[in-house]
């Protein structure tokens, strides 16, 4: 990467990346010595995976940065798109309830008290039919019982 920290006596600046992602080379022959008492010279070719896994760690951040701003910019357009469409509906009912009058929220009140009246007339004939046929099946129950008795 081009912003590369200040070179330090423990950190080399082609190893480490600004944002602390990855290790440099001596510490990883300092893990390597801490955990597996091993010692790896500076030239060892199998540091070279070190500078290769920061490499990729370092490309991985930039794309996963540039996710973060597509997905900042959609959220966005589609919050923006919400707020629009709530703000169209919020319109949209105040002209309803503007237009409404007194009279007429008054006839449709009156309206759903008839209908609640239908309805309760329904619910009472309902229930008497289930009373009728659960006595109905008693008695049928009770006959058969007898006759097989």
């Amino acid at each position: 990467m081009s912003d590369n920290p200040p070179q330090t006596e423990s950190r080399e600046p082609d190893q480490l990346f600004p944002d602390g992602i990855g290790l440099s080379v001596e510490d990883v022959r300092a893990l390597l010595a801490r955990k597996h008492e091993t010692s790896v010279p500076k030239d060892d070719p199998i540091l070279m995976v070190v500078t290769i896994l920061n490499a990729f760690l370092g490309r991985q951040d930039e794309l996963q940065k540039k996710h973060e701003k597509a997905l900042a910019a959609f959220m966005s357009e589609q919050t923006t798109a919400y707020v629009r469409g709530v703000e169209e509906s919020v319109a949209g009912l105040s002209k309803t309830l503007s237009g409404a009058t007194v009279e007429g929220i008054g006839k449709a009140v009156g309206d759903m008290a008839a209908n609640l009246a239908g309805h309760r007339s329904t619910m009472y004939l309902c229930t008497a039919v289930m009373a009728l046929s659960a006595l109905l099946n008693v008695a049928v129950f009770i006959l058969e019982a007898v006759w097989h008795g």
